[in-house]
């Protein structure tokens, strides 16, 4: 998973509005397919929470975006 577009999918999102993965790939101009795949990803790791059995989705309260995260983990980790 690229975090660029785990980070580019997760920007597009507003705090506290839902979408559906048709919403989020016309919003990235993005494959359904594709875009499933990265919102499983990111609500795996907790940056979006899934409303009604993964049919919507939202933004979670993280205050770190995907990329983020990685680059502080990987500052703890000492790479």
């Amino acid at each position: 998973m690229a975090a660029s577009r785990a980070d580019g999918l997760w920007a597009l999102m507003k705090r506290g509005e839902y979408y559906s993965v048709r919403d989020l790939a016309n919003l990235s101009d993005q494959p359904g397919s594709t875009v499933t795949d990265v919102v499983r990803f990111l609500a795996k790791y907790g940056f979006v929470e899934a409303v009604g059995a993964e049919e919507l989705f939202k933004k979670s309260s993280l205050k770190f975006s995907p990329g983020e995260s990685v680059n502080i983990l990987s500052c703890i980790a000492g790479t």
